[in-house]
């Protein structure tokens, strides 16, 4: 092709738009039946599992899925995206990624899509999440029952699912009258993020809480990591809850109670999502809740006798 006509063709390329079909390009004018999943954060290990589940979920349905793994930021999730659009993908899985609630409303503008890990009201897309509320709630419950009033939340920050967290902290020690006791230290998803926590609180001028209450299991490894180092006993001195449960936290060293994100039924519940959008386009969108249950260790009980 001379130059001057592969140029004129690369501009009216770039005028439509255009994406060249990677996947099968002697069909070029029908989309796949492939999905994509784009992982916000694939070292987070419950973000890990609910993409190796939905995968499998997905395959079994008859949607082989091509799964993005590099999307911890709202402008990698984006070229993220152009890389699945150019595969001719069906339909998005989203996992936590974007964060941005304008860039999450644009990709399901575009292609089919599913949200996992946020309840997204005010967006207009299938959502699948844990009822952190809920989740937060036990939390605060559990702890009142074995004696704490001093409960302080290491927050998620903006992190999927933090705020929600922090509305059932608050109103469930309201609904225990220790409105007074409320105390939150804002943090993310990571064993860094939750040990700069943690110095903030043992290193700090405020007296040490009864209880901390992390936003995540690796957050709350760091904190506990940090309690260590102080010479602070988990839980004879300062108890811990974590979220998520992920594999690390049932072993017997770190035994950490936490709330158990059920992953492989946000995974299914997220496929089934999907899959009916994609044969019933016109129905309104659904905003699904998934029952959190409380997994009791000894990171916040009375040590044995």
């Amino acid at each position: 092709m001379r130059s001057e006509t592969r140029a004129r063709v690369e501009k009216v390329a770039r005028e439509l738009n255009y994406r060249p079909n990677l996947a099968a390009r002697s069909l070029a004018s029908a989309r796949t039946s492939y999905l994509g999943a784009i992982v916000g954060d694939v070292t987070n290990p419950l973000q890990a599992q609910i993409a190796r589940f939905a995968a499998i979920e997905a395959e079994a349905q008859g949607y082989p899925t091509i799964v993005s793994l590099d999307a911890d930021t709202d402008e990698k999730a984006e070229h993220a995206l152009e890389s699945l659009l150019a595969h001719r993908v069906a339909g998005v899985i989203l996992i936590e990624s974007p964060y941005e609630k304008p860039a999450i409303a644009k990709i399901a503008q575009r292609i089919p899509s599913v949200y996992i890990g946020r309840l997204l009201k005010i967006v207009d897309i299938d959502s699948v999440t844990t009822d952190h509320v809920a989740g937060a709630t036990s939390v605060v419950d559990h702890l009142v029952a074995q004696g704490c009033r001093r409960i302080l939340h290491v927050g998620g920050g903006a992190s999927p699912g933090a705020e929600r967290m922090r509305q059932g902290y608050r109103a469930a020690m309201e609904r225990h009258g220790l409105n007074d006791e409320i105390s939150i230290i804002e943090a993310a998803y990571t064993v860094d993020s939750g040990a700069q926590a943690g110095r903030e609180i043992f290193d700090g001028v405020r007296p040490v809480p009864e209880a901390i209450f992390v936003c995540n299991d690796l957050a709350a490894i760091g904190v506990i990591n940090v309690a260590a180092r102080r010479g602070i006993p988990v839980p004879d001195r300062v108890r811990v809850v974590g979220y998520d449960d992920v594999m690390l936290a049932g072993t017997e060293t770190l035994s950490l109670s936490t709330v158990n994100q059920p992953a492989h039924e946000l995974a299914r519940k997220g496929v089934s999502a999907i899959v009916h959008r994609l044969k019933h386009p016109e129905t309104p969108v659904s905003k699904q809740l998934v029952a959190p249950e409380l997994i009791v260790r000894r990171s916040s009980t009375s040590p044995l006798s």
